[in-house]
């Protein structure tokens, strides 16, 4: 799962202002969904800190907004803030609309936890070549000024030859050339240090280049296994008649780059899900719902919804989703619901049942 990459396919909540005031939305939630929209602006900008900023001000005013929580660990995983991140998806995980994607969020967590590790390590040792690059420039300056330094005592040695005699001068140019002698084999020695440090170097780079290669072939070899394994699972669960796990894995592999098989095998279990078991699911919700067990009834009635909006039922099922969020005491859930009968559905009865309900809400 690359983390980058949840960020950038979130978008903002359009809401018009005429929906505002339709379902007159509390002051505190508009103000906080008007943050969330800037803090993806801010994203856009590479202004994280900003958007982080934002994020904790949406949340201060409305605690439960989930899409915000849930971009707010992102963040903090864009800045390495790995144990700001796992508090963060930990709460999301409290939602139950959440709770698989937030695991999956605290999974991934923990593997770039590890590679961010092992790449800072590179870095402090790279970190250290860059300092011994910088004695290497210090000594070529010592070597120019060593040398220029030998010129001056030479032309200070010449000028004065008249007034030394022979043992002097003798003494003067042995000792000079001892000295010139010692600095070229102090030189040679650090030399020898540099080339030594820049063949670390050039290892440390390969190093860091390998283990981002096996990053990113582990990052594909678990996506890979992912879908498999959610395939797998899906057709499994279907064979056992559990067609709300099904469907949850289905919307997930919507989302994920599948190779002609994998597709083939999502495509049948879609299919065979709207064409020989929508009307069973139906009826077992309807049943339910008749019943006043709307809790019962909800997912049933979503699988529904989810696999072939284009029933002619359709406008009955969205305005039973709609009650079922109002019995459970969810009125956020239920005015969406009810909203979508009224622009979706205009000239049926269950628009006006839907305006009944909003007007009860509000």
């Amino acid at each position: 799962m690359n983390f980058d990459y949840e960020i950038e396919k979130i978008n903002a909540i359009s809401i018009t202002s005429e929906e505002f005031n339709s379902y007159e939305i509390p002051s505190n939630v508009r103000k906080s969904i008007a943050l969330y929209n800037k803090s993806i602006i801010n994203l856009k900008l590479k202004l994280v800190n900003l958007a982080i900023t934002d994020l904790k001000r949406s949340l201060s005013l409305n605690s439960d907004f989930c899409e915000a929580i849930k971009l707010l660990g992102l963040c903090y995983v864009h800045k390495k803030e790995f144990n700001k991140a796992e508090k963060t998806f930990k709460k999301l995980a409290s939602y139950d609309i959440y709770t698989k994607l937030a695991n999956e969020y605290l999974q991934e967590l923990k593997a770039e936890r590890t590679v961010s590790k092992a790449l800072n390590t590179i870095k402090n040792v790279s970190s250290n070549s860059n300092d011994r690059n910088k004695i290497k420039i210090t000594s070529n300056f010592t070597k120019k000024f060593t040398i220029l330094f030998l010129i001056v005592i030479m032309i200070i040695t010449i000028s004065g030859l008249v007034y030394w005699n022979e043992s002097n001068i003798k003494a003067m140019f042995s000792k000079t050339k001892n000295t010139y002698a010692n600095k070229n084999q102090e030189i040679e020695q650090k030399q020898a240090m540099n080339e030594k440090y820049n063949k670390i170097e050039e290892q440390n780079k390969k190093l860091q280049k390998n283990l981002e290669n096996t990053k990113l072939e582990l990052d594909n070899y678990k996506n890979k296994n992912n879908i498999i394994l959610m395939i797998s699972n899906a057709e499994k669960f279907y064979s056992e008649g559990n067609y709300e796990k099904v469907l949850d894995n289905l919307i997930a592999l919507k989302s994920l780059k599948l190779d002609n098989t994998e597709s083939s095998r999502v495509d049948k279990l879609w299919n065979s899900m709207k064409t020989n078991n929508i009307w069973a699911i139906y009826n077992e919700a309807n049943k339910l719902y008749k019943q006043g067990k709307y809790q019962e009834a909800l997912p049933k009635l979503i699988i529904v919804e989810k696999i072939n909006p284009e029933l002619d039922i359709m406008p009955w099922v969205l305005y039973q989703i709609g009650n079922c969020y109002k019995q459970g005491n969810d009125n956020r859930n239920a005015l969406i619901f009810f909203q979508r009968v009224k622009n979706d559905y205009p000239n049926t009865e269950y628009a006006g049942y839907s305006q009944g309900m909003i007007n009860e809400i509000k």
